[in-house]
């Protein structure tokens, strides 16, 4: 692990074609995804880290969400100052860097960004790892950035070795996949196990690492101590019985402090690689530490929601606050106050140095108080686990409340698609649900606080459609994913499709995922139809002259029948579900220029040809049809149809059959018929299959499953509707839903 090696951009270049994968079956195997999320300045669900400016005025937060997001200090507004927003997982560390220019991402997508702090531009990203990156660490003094992941690798990046300040590279585009500048790198391997947390001193003269690695039959969680500067495992450090999940080490290298899953956390010291104090003053995982500058005082935090204050020469610990969630990330800023970040979304900041100084002059020397706990006795208490004076132990926390909380928003924590395929009843981590309509991006209906199981039975529907797409909600906010071919399975008529119901459009079919991809890649289908009228312009991929695409095969699309999503929505190209994405930008950045070799080939020809087809140009194969028989109700006086079994496309309403019975028997309407004003055909006439009378918009392939109950072929019989007779029901209330298509 210590010879350098440049990674120099052909290098870069032709790893990239091969982890993209050259052939046309991986091509036809990639994944197109979108992300709903309204913005509103704040993060949704946990924020993993914190970074500060050096004078604390500008605070930084890594989301669950998958943005990281800048914050004014000093301003009383909730929302942010700036976004950034090119990952697609969690993101799990941030970091500035000395420039204060340059915002450095680790995320769960695989990858590290660096970003513009001003500009909130992705200007490079790396994907050396190979699995979550988790962890993050800036010598400050010698310009060294190390990251660490679940892929076992410690990763030391050299930034001064790059001639150009990296807040001034470019990418050729947002949120690009590989960076253009090169930056020295150095892998340091040796862990067995994920690597949850990392740590170096300013002038990089030690780093260590911490990893689940085991370390005994009945133990787990091992530090390693590493030179950073040329890459060589210096020792490893062992006493946690659990994962370990923070490191910090003090500004000399001699001394480092961890915290684990064990609940306790250790001092350790750097020379003779030995545990010198263990502290149990936690009763659950120890998630995160920071220390003043002279390394005698120690924040931790953790899933027990306690935050502690340890002086390590006295060995007694302060319960400084309490939160209401875990805390994920603490961070003491230089006014000495401390900024928590936890499982929720909101940050909290916390005025602690007075009253830490009070406490310390009314029981100085290490005296107990209300707030304060041996390490000793606490640990006693933790593992005995007794009652009695054992509860007097529990210290109480010195400050009651924080100072201030910039709130956030719920996220969205379960989600299902109803019948139709396009609305997702979503349920929030405040318990409130709502439903969404995934072809116009938008939230179409608020319920409030109820029960997700009675309100998703209660939105049940008699229908059937095709499983278009999927949906997740990992990271907050809706994802939807559009697998090839089930993408093009979805055909319907317009008016069942979130299109107003007027006449121009009862018998206009549409294929719902062509229509969303169309919209999704407007943009880059107008960029390439400018680049395909300059004369002499060649057109990478799609249709080509002399592969058997031509101009007269391109079919013109009626563009008021797309959707029309969101210019701001975020869209990732995937290799199936893996990580990182081949390419990431909103709709709006969309501009042609995109590198083929990422693009799925199935839909480069159908934005390019103007219908659902595969990557050879074909057309998707047919809607399928179902066959039925139409039977006179023997109480009714009417003809029989002579016809025998009929085949119909499977998403034909039961409305067209009895248009299809009127056109075929001449049916003269008994003068004792009602007329309906439109003088429709479900006026006089109805369908029964199975004893139940047929609604007249459902189609064959919903009658098939609720009403046959699965048959091979469906029997129809039809007679004249009884006058003043109910409508069939109707199960659920979609109908109340509002049409929110983009039909213009």
């Amino acid at each position: 692990g210590g010879r350098w090696h440049l990674c120099f951009w052909p290098v870069l270049q032709r790893r990239f074609v091969a982890m993209m994968g050259g052939t046309a079956a991986r091509k036809r195997h990639r994944r197109v995804s979108y992300i709903l999320r309204e913005e509103q300045g704040r993060h949704r669900g946990g924020i993993e880290s914190l970074a500060l400016n050096r004078r604390g005025e500008l605070l930084f937060s890594a989301g669950r969400d998958g943005t990281a997001r800048c914050w004014s200090t000093s301003s009383s507004r909730d929302r942010c100052e700036r976004v950034y927003d090119a990952h697609t997982d969690w993101v799990n560390d941030v970091i500035l860097l000395g420039d204060e220019a340059t915002l450095v991402t680790g995320s769960s997508d695989n990858t590290i960004k660096m970003w513009n702090v001003q500009s909130e531009k992705c200007v490079a990203t790396y994907g050396e790892h190979t699995d979550y990156v988790k962890a993050l660490a800036y010598a400050r003094g010698r310009g060294l950035l190390a990251s660490a992941g679940l892929d076992r690798e410690v990763i030391i990046w050299d930034l001064e070795a790059s001639a150009q300040p990296v807040a001034t590279m470019s990418s050729g585009g947002r949120g690009g996949s590989f960076a253009a500048k090169p930056i020295t790198s150095r892998k340091c391997s040796g862990h067995e196990d994920s690597i949850y947390c990392v740590a170096v001193n300013s002038s990089a003269s030690v780093l260590v690492s911490g990893s689940s690695e085991r370390v005994s039959t009945h133990a787990i969680g091992l530090l390693r101590i590493w030179d950073p500067r040329t890459g060589e495992k210096v020792g490893r450090l062992k006493g946690h019985t659990d994962n370990v999940r923070c490191v910090l080490v003090s500004e000399d290298g001699t001394k480092c402090i961890s915290g684990g899953s064990d609940a306790s956390m250790k001092l350790w010291d750097l020379r003779t690689q030995r545990c010198v104090q263990s502290f149990s003053i936690h009763t659950d995982s120890v998630w995160t530490v920071d220390a003043d500058p002279s390394f005698s005082q120690v924040f931790s935090g953790g899933r027990d929601k306690a935050v502690f204050c340890t002086d390590l020469e006295t060995l007694h610990s302060t319960m400084v606050c309490q939160t209401e969630e875990p805390v994920l990330k603490l961070l003491r800023s230089p006014d000495e106050s401390l900024w928590i970040s936890t499982t929720s979304s909101a940050l909290q900041h916390w005025e602690v140095e007075s009253h830490l100084a009070k406490e310390r002059a009314a029981h100085g020397h290490g005296r107990p108080s209300l707030h304060t706990v041996d390490h000793h006795l606490r640990r006693q208490s933790m593992w005995t686990g007794g009652a009695g004076d054992e509860a007097d132990l529990q210290p109480l926390p010195l400050v009651k409340s924080p100072a201030a909380v910039l709130k956030g928003l719920p996220a969205l924590v379960k989600c299902d698609f109803l019948e139709n395929r396009r609305h997702v009843l979503a349920k929030d981590s405040a318990g409130c649900c709502s439903v969404w309509d995934v072809t116009s991006g938008k939230r179409v209906k608020d319920f409030g606080a109820v029960d997700f199981d009675e309100q998703r039975k209660a939105l049940e529907e008699e229908m059937v459609v095709p499983a278009w797409c999927s949906v997740d909600c990992r990271l907050g906010s809706l994802m939807i994913n559009l697998d090839f071919p089930q993408a093009f399975s979805a055909e319907q008529y317009a008016v069942e499709s979130g299109f107003p119901r007027i006449p121009d459009l009862e018998e206009t079919k549409i294929n719902v995922g062509f229509r969303v991809v169309r919209s999704l890649f407007r943009n880059w289908r107008r960029a390439r139809t400018k680049m395909r009228a300059k004369s002499g312009q060649q057109v990478p991929g799609g249709m080509q002259a002399g592969d058997g695409g031509s101009e007269e095969e391109r079919e013109e699309v009626d563009e008021g029948l797309d959707y029309q999503l969101a210019e701001s929505v975020r869209v990732l190209v995937t290799e199936g579900n893996a990580h990182p994405p081949l390419v990431t930008k909103r709709v709006s950045e969309w501009d042609g220029l995109e590198p083929m070799e990422v693009m799925p080939e199935w839909l480069v020809q159908s934005l390019d040809r103007g219908y659902a087809c595969n990557d050879r140009g074909e057309h998707v194969a047919e809607t399928p049809k179902i066959g039925f028989f139409l039977i006179k109700d023997p109480t009714t006086e009417m003809r029989q149809m002579q016809q025998g079994k009929l085949n119909a496309p499977q998403i034909l309403r039961a409305r067209k059959v009895l248009v299809y019975a009127v056109s075929k028997l001449n049916l003269e309407i008994p003068a004792s018929m009602p007329r309906g004003a439109n003088d429709d055909v479900v006026d006089f006439l109805q369908l029964h299959c199975a004893d139940r009378v047929v609604p007249p918009d459902m189609n064959l392939m919903s009658i098939r499953k609720f009403l046959a109950k699965g048959a091979d072929d469906l029997h129809f019989t039809y007679s004249w509707k009884v006058p003043d007779a109910p409508e069939p029901p109707q199960r659920g209330s979609q109908a109340s839903l509002p049409v929110t298509s983009g039909f213009a």
